[in-house]
């Protein structure tokens, strides 16, 4: 999406914002200004859950609601509607936008640099945790919450684990190299994390791959090795796909930073192809993509698995597909979306064990999410300030038969999705109650639409 603003000319956009904020006062308050928006479902500044509402599992509902600490405003694009930001980080290009996940019935939400535990039965805060810098991403590696900081913040010394459960948070150390300029993470399991060392373009050195046992924060091991396309973490063992331009594909098995095993991709696994271990299982090939490619696209590339050990294939799923996720346990499980729709399959054969309706939404969950009203030039052009605001968000996801949420929210994004107490799946969102909008002001935090009511809320698929 295109910003309708460019951080990178502050003194210009300064000189756009005060006369935007002249423009939205006379048109929000002038004679002719339209009536501000009506309050809706996640308008009380308070913790509202559907049990109050009666209207708990109905497909679109407010499940719950509550208020969101800080200062916001709505940032504009081109081709799209509007999205809740910090004010803090108005005019800043790099800021974070909110991001959530959700684990036992936790909902860990981050916002700048503040992580907020809440209990997703009652949307009630379990506890807050500074973590010191903003973070941009965050994923839980078993129940270490791994967060990654934004660009620009430092890069080791701001990556931080954080041991969570319902009772609190407890910031673990690492020992990580302090100039360890890193690519992010890279793959990770239920107990490791890999990463790979950044550096200089014309540097001739292989990187330093590290890979950290996320529950101490300690490095397992770490090697020099050749900067692989794709790759995967079981345990303490890292697999590493390699693509060359002439030369058949191939994946390296790397444990304590030695060479464990090498063998060739198979053909059907497809050149660009991500590798996904199944814990206590195959490794398997994905192949992005190719669930709703257009026909012929991924040609033969099929979602492939092999023996980690030697490379033997061991099944090949039958349709263009793509994985969804995977399972562990005795019985391990992989979900795979085809052409055809959703199908379980026994991750040792490749025997399909289930379809569509016959699967647990919370095999599924990130397949649900939102899409945002899309913008034509033409269409931009006409709406009104108020109008482009409340452009609506709709719900997407496996079976899912959900309008757009009109009137709801301004600036809406779907952060997660968790499954729901009585099945089916929970859609987190943030966005602005649409009576708490206000128009730029030369005393506001920002430029910008102001929200004076910012919301997490939680919507019934």
């Amino acid at each position: 999406m295109r910003r309708m603003r460019s951080p990178s000319h502050t003194a210009p956009m300064l000189a756009l914002s005060c006369a935007l904020v002249l423009s939205a006062c006379s048109a929000w308050g002038g004679e002719d200004a339209p009536e501000p928006p009506g309050p809706s479902a996640i308008s009380p500044d308070a913790v509202v859950v559907c049990e109050e509402t009666g209207d708990c599992g109905q497909a679109g509902a407010v499940r719950w609601s509550r208020p969101l600490e800080g200062d916001f405003y709505l940032e504009r694009f081109e081709e799209s509607g509007p999205l809740l930001r910090p004010a803090r980080h108005w005019l800043d290009y790099k800021y974070p936008g909110p991001g959530a996940l959700e684990a036992d019935g936790v909902l860990y939400l981050h916002t700048a640099d503040t992580v907020v535990a809440l209990d997703t039965a009652t949307a009630a805060t379990l506890w807050t945790e500074s973590v010191g810098v903003d973070v941009a991403l965050f994923r839980l590696v078993g129940s270490t919450l791994v967060a990654t900081p934004v660009e620009g913040q430092g890069q080791v010394d701001a990556l931080r684990f954080l041991e969570v459960d319902r009772d609190g948070a407890r910031v673990l150390g690492s020992d990580l190299p302090e100039d360890l300029a890193h690519t992010g993470v890279l793959a990770a399991d239920d107990t490791h994390l890999a990463l790979r060392e950044s550096l200089p373009f014309d540097s001739e050195d292989d990187p330093r791959y590290f890979l950290v046992e996320a529950a101490t924060g300690r490095v397992a091991w770490s090697a020099r090795l050749s900067s692989a396309s794709s790759h995967a973490v079981a345990g303490e063992t890292l697999y590493l796909g390699y693509s060359p331009e002439e030369e058949p594909s191939y994946v390296r098995a790397v444990v304590d930073g030695e060479r464990t095993a090498e063998f060739e991709a198979p053909e059907q696994a497809g050149l660009d192809g991500e590798l996904r271990a199944v814990p206590e299982g195959p490794l398997l090939f994905d192949t992005p993509g190719c669930a709703s490619a257009e026909e012929g696209r991924c040609g033969e590339d099929r979602v492939t698995a092999v023996d980690p050990v030697d490379g033997e294939v061991l099944w090949t799923h039958t349709a263009p597909g793509e994985v969804v996720s995977v399972s562990a346990g005795r019985d391990p499980l992989v979900f795979v979306h085809d052409e055809d729709g959703y199908r379980a399959l026994d991750a040792d054969t490749g025997q399909v064990l289930a379809e569509d309706g016959g699967i647990d939404a919370a095999e599924l969950l990130s397949e649900f999410g939102a899409e945002h009203h899309a913008l034509e030039e033409e269409e931009a052009a006409s709406l009104t300030q108020q109008e482009y605001d409340l452009l609506p968000i709709r719900p997407t996801g496996p079976g899912v038969d959900v309008g757009p949420l009109e009137g709801l929210a301004a600036g809406a994004e779907h952060l997660t999705t968790y499954p729901g107490p009585d099945g089916g799946a929970v859609g987190v969102y943030a966005g602005c109650a649409p009576d708490g909008l206000r128009p730029p002001a030369m005393d506001a935090p920002t430029g910008a639409t102001t929200c004076a009511g910012p919301r997490l809320f939680a919507v019934d698929y």
